[in-house]
């Protein structure tokens, strides 16, 4: 089935009648238009072979008006007649980047301060260690900003309603002071899980790293004391270094 060539308009207007001009393109094209009568004003163009719908478009233009089409018949009509279209709902969108610089910086004040900038709830369980942070986060993602206060120091994040949550990995046994004159063997050490992708390297017993300030148990990969928030780096990376020396 051949397809129906679009007709070509050739149009001259001198100041002539807007009216006069549609009369003239829709002649030529053979289609039925309505012109509503509120169209009046002087149109100068010239078209020259040009093909009838780009020839519309062209006339609507200069006219301020617009076309629509309804069983085969143009309708035309000023734009400001024009049924207003409803309008597009825009949702307002939330930063998606944070900026936490400081030193000294409170685990609970970085959460609040996480928040307020990026418009989420970040909570923290009230059983997560109050750490400090020094921090040099210009523009990072909410969940890399997340992942620098989880990771290393048995903390984590999750995702909750509206938000994300930091809690421990697991609650920490404290080991309680002996009784003057009691001596009672140590609880066995459980470490606590490490936050990395990758499991931590072992540390034999009797090379076991101490907190300098609380002396709890130490994991390699760890910067900050998930007790007292003591900063351990320097502590871990000479023991990785060292047993990396070893066979």
């Amino acid at each position: 089935m051949m397809r129906c060539q679009e007709p070509t308009i050739t149009l001259e207007a001198r100041g002539t009648d807007a009216r006069e001009v549609f009369a003239q393109l829709f002649s030529q094209a053979k289609v039925d238009f309505v012109l509503q009568v509120d169209i009046q004003r002087t149109v100068y163009l010239t078209l020259r072979e040009t093909p009838f719908l780009r020839a519309l478009q062209l006339l609507c233009e200069a006219t301020n008006t617009r076309y629509s089409v309804r069983d085969g018949v143009y309708y035309i009509a000023p734009i400001a007649a024009a049924a207003p279209l409803p309008p597009v709902q825009v949702q307002e969108a939330r930063p998606r980047t944070v900026r936490l610089v400081g030193a000294g910086i409170l685990l609970r004040a970085a959460a609040a301060e996480i928040a307020k900038q990026a418009g989420v709830k970040v909570e923290v369980a009230p059983d997560a260690p109050n750490l400090r942070y020094n921090l040099n986060l210009p523009s990072v993602s909410v969940e890399a900003a997340l992942n620098a206060l989880c990771e290393g120091v048995g903390l984590r994040w999750e995702p909750i309603e509206g938000g994300y949550r930091i809690a421990t990995l697991g609650a920490p046994q404290a080991r309680p002071a002996d009784s003057p004159g009691i001596s009672t063997p140590a609880p066995p050490r459980t470490a606590p899980a490490n936050p990395r992708t990758a499991p931590s390297r072992p540390v034999s017993p009797e090379n076991a790293l101490r907190c300098p300030k609380c002396r709890y148990a130490l994991q390699l990969d760890w910067r900050y004391c998930p007790i007292c928030g003591a900063y351990v780096k320097h502590i871990t990376d000479k023991a990785k270094r060292e047993q990396g020396q070893q066979p």
